[in-house]
Parts: structure tokens; C-alpha cells; sequence
């Protein structure tokens, strides 16, 4: 595999953010409602770097297991969305493409995890200047009785303490340049 360096200028930052709660139980992928964005490149050959934080996500599980993943598509010129790209694993048999796995660790329906994040580059994605550039965040249950949460609990418990909060989830598209 060849290094590949964009001198790691920030051209152009477009940042998303979701504060409402997300739950899905689906053992198939389904897009994060609310977290996908769109970018178009001002210079031909730029790498875009992805920054993902979620607040609070997480299954609700107590012993750690059943958990979730999650996988970033992307659509240029709007195009179709496809995971084949290095923000996602390498194509290995029956095995998913992920971006990163999410954890399976809830006390109970309202202790949830705290943040979980990512940060990576689409290095020299095949486009053309002018066309935008869609990045969006699908999520899949192991087990759909171990449903996911994002910026809120299971329980959505309407009380002032610290584990019934909500959070702010964001995905932020960075053009990087030499």
C-alpha cells in the first residue's frame, strides 16, 4: 500500500450536528437520520477527512456483548452511496465492511456509554471539480432485542439526572490540501 500525503491543509470544513434522540433495532443497516453531509471539494485531488462523535451511543447490555456497527457510505455526484473506500474495512469474504463497531455495554435502560468517535481520511476520492461529495453514517444491530441509542437512553427518562441527558452527535467533512 502506497503513502499518500495531502500536506493536510484544511481547505474548507462543513460540520453536522444532531442533538434528537435515535433508536433503531434493525439487524440490517439503516442511515443515522439526521447524519450525513455533503461537500464539494474547491481544488481537484483533495483527500476529505471525516471526524464522527457521537455524545452517547450505545446497546442496551450489561454484559458486554451485542453489540452494533457502523459504516460510512459515500455518494459523488450523486451517484449511488457505496462502502467500498478506506474509511471502511477491506472486503474479506462474508465478513461487513464497518467504519468502527459500537459497544454493547449498558448498566440498565439508563445507564448508557458515554462518546464514541472516529476520525479518518477518504484518501484521493475519484471526482470531478463541481460534483458534491455525500458522506452518511448507517448503523446494524447484532441482535435486534439489543436495540441502539444515540443521544439518549433506552428508558428517555424526563428527570434533571445526569444519565437521562441527551447529547449532540456531529459528522464533519474537512477538504485537506497541500
Amino acid at each position: 500500500m502506497a503513502l499518500h500525503s495531502s500536506g493536510g491543509n484544511v481547505i474548507q470544513t462543513v460540520p453536522v450536528f444532531k442533538g434528537d434522540r435515535f433508536t433503531s433495532s434493525s439487524e440490517s443497516y439503516v442511515d443515522i437520520t439526521g447524519m450525513s453531509v455533503t461537500i464539494t471539494p474547491k481544488f481537484a485531488n483533495s483527500d476529505i477527512q471525516i471526524a464522527i462523535a457521537f455524545g452517547m451511543a450505545g446497546v442496551n447490555q450489561s454484559n458486554l456483548d451485542h453489540g452494533n456497527g457502523y459504516r460510512i457510505l459515500r455518494s459523488i455526484n450523486s451517484g449511488g452511496f457505496s462502502d467500498d473506500h478506506n474509511l471502511n474495512g477491506s472486503s474479506d469474504g462474508n465478513r461487513n465492511r464497518i467504519t468502527f463497531r459500537g459497544h454493547g455495554w449498558a448498566y440498565n435502560n439508563d445507564h448508557m456509554p458515554g462518546g464514541v468517535g472516529f476520525v479518518g481520511v477518504d484518501v484521493n476520492p475519484s471526482y470531478t471539480l463541481g460534483h458534491s461529495i455525500v458522506y452518511k453514517i448507517q448503523q446494524r444491530c447484532q441482535q435486534s432485542s439489543k436495540p441502539f441509542y444515540l443521544n439518549g437512553t433506552n428508558a428517555n427518562t424526563n428527570d434533571s439526572y445526569i444519565y437521562a441527558s441527551r447529547s449532540c452527535s456531529s459528522i464533519i467533512a474537512m477538504e485537506l490540501g497541500g
